[in-house]
């Protein structure tokens, strides 16, 4: 029978304040716009009645290979700011008294926070609220709903905050997805270049739902799941000049660096731009490798300059040397369209493929990472049974109204009413059952669903309700607009 792991409660522990850390304030009510205790404190009825909002990505990712498709991803972290645990009634109780005797804008919505709290007794207090979305890793397209809210509208007019940030986990795992494509090989992603740390793991998480991206140097990520992450480190900058002195050469401190921690490690990729990537690093590099002929997991690392080149350079000098292949880790802030430029360099220069070349990738997760990049929209859809919907004068932007579900049938996602009886798979789940999630499915089911539903989807349409909805609406909105027109001459 196999021990216990000594490492299990710890783990949990660390897994339950990483998610606790995502709730809004510990439950403080006040995390959301103002407008909304101004809006629902001026219209009561409106507050309390059923309603049904959606979320929409309206712009798919700008990047080469992306067109209009995007990946689920991050309902473990996103639901959390609202649903990681109860509010407290003392808390919603707290919040009605600031507002109304110590804010700037002394109003507050008590129709609609009375109505929740008398409807529950005791200080657990549960939003009465429905989540139906895309299951994580699920490809859907922009434009289409991603994630349907029901329930008393005012309370759910308070998350739209909070549920516009799904933006950051979608574009991540369709980041993820768009590198899979660029290379076999994984792209490994550190720690840094994220502003804090439970960013970075929600990053990684989204990145490996979208492309089963599993190497990292945040040793956390590997601890919280280790059947997901692995670590990987080798020389940084600040050892390899810490000989440096003035009665040496630069080359031999640099050597005598890289020597060291081969001899004691066994294996590294050599940093070798400390003084010169494409000469004094290059002589060194090739110094040290052939120092230790007992092993052959010594390779090497650019990481500035003309990496394209730089790795053209390493892989034919080695060759030139008799050495045996080894891993070159090309770095700079990679994106996939860089690995692809790198790797077509290669294969014009040695007419090989680029198999020993491996990307580390950086500040690339985090660019174009904000809302504008896909336009998230949280709008109102439907209040009680009435249809809802925000017109735009800018295309892409008007809302589809009723209570929104989404099928597919062959490459086709249909968006219909809940009413309606369609011929398709439905494909929205439910996330979160009145105020409780539960939606829990491994991240490796979810990395499996983008594998089988990348490229699957290639338009959507709405469903014949919905279109009724549609043309209603516009061949109102079209005769009002030409009538107060006509009014105003």
């Amino acid at each position: 029978m196999s021990s216990p792991d000594p490492f299990a409660a710890r783990r949990q522990e660390m897994q339950d304040e990483f998610f606790a850390k995502l709730f809004l304030l510990g439950g403080w009510i006040g995390g959301t716009d103002t407008y909304k205790r101004t809006m629902w404190a001026a219209v009561p009825d409106v507050a309390i009645a059923r309603a049904c909002y959606t979320l929409t990505l309206r712009k798919g990712l700008p990047e080469p290979g992306a067109g209009s498709q995007l990946i689920m991803a991050g309902h473990e972290a996103m639901l959390a700011q609202w649903f990681h645990r109860p509010l407290r009634r003392a808390d919603i109780e707290l919040s009605g008294r600031w507002c109304r005797e110590r804010s700037n804008v002394r109003v507050f919505p008590d129709y609609l926070w009375d109505a929740v709290l008398a409807s529950q007794p005791g200080e657990n207090i549960v939003l009465p609220i429905d989540v139906w979305g895309f299951p994580g890793g699920q490809t859907f397209l922009a434009g289409v709903p991603c994630l349907v809210f029901e329930g008393m509208g005012g309370v759910i007019s308070y998350l739209e905050p909070a549920m516009c940030r799904y933006f950051a986990p979608v574009i991540q795992a369709t980041k993820g997805r768009l590198m899979r494509l660029a290379t076999p090989r994984d792209a490994e992603f550190g720690l840094r270049s994220s502003p804090v740390e439970v960013c970075n793991l929600i990053l990684l998480l989204a990145r490996y739902v979208g492309g089963g991206g599993f190497l990292t140097s945040n040793d956390t990520a590997e601890f919280l799941y280790p059947d997901l992450f692995k670590s990987i480190g080798t020389i940084g900058h600040e050892m390899m000049c810490a000989a440096q002195s003035f009665d040496r050469s630069l080359a031999d401190a640099e050597f005598e660096m890289m020597d060291r921690f081969v001899s004691r490690m066994g294996t590294a990729s050599l940093l070798c731009d400390l003084v010169d990537a494409e000469s004094v690093g290059l002589e060194n590099a090739l110094r040290v490798i052939r120092a230790h002929p007992e092993t052959d997991r010594v390779g090497i690392r650019v990481d500035s300059g003309d990496i394209a080149s730089q790795c053209v350079l390493y892989f034919e000098k080695m060759r030139e040397a008799g050495i045996t292949p080894r891993q070159i880790v090309f770095e700079d802030e990679v994106s996939p369209e860089q690995v692809q430029k790198v790797y077509g360099l290669f294969r014009e220069r040695t007419g090989l493929e680029p198999t020993m070349l491996f990307p580390g990738a950086g500040g690339y997760w985090w660019r174009l990472v904000h809302r504008d990049t896909v336009s998230a929209a949280f709008k109102r859809t439907a209040t009680e049974d009435r249809p809802n919907i925000k017109f735009s004068n800018s295309p892409g932007k008007e809302t589809i109204p009723g209570h929104v579900r989404v099928y597919a049938r062959g490459e086709t996602l249909v968006v219909a009413d809940a009413s309606e009886s369609i011929d398709g798979e439905p494909l929205l789940v439910k996330l979160v059952d009145q105020g409780r999630v539960v939606y829990h499915e491994s991240f490796q089911d979810q990395a499996a669903r983008a594998d089988r539903t990348w490229g699957r989807y290639t338009k959507w349409e709405p469903s014949p309700k919905v279109r009724g909805y549609l043309d209603r609406f516009q061949t109102m909105r079209v005769a009002e607009i030409a009538a107060a027109k006509k009014r105003l001459e």
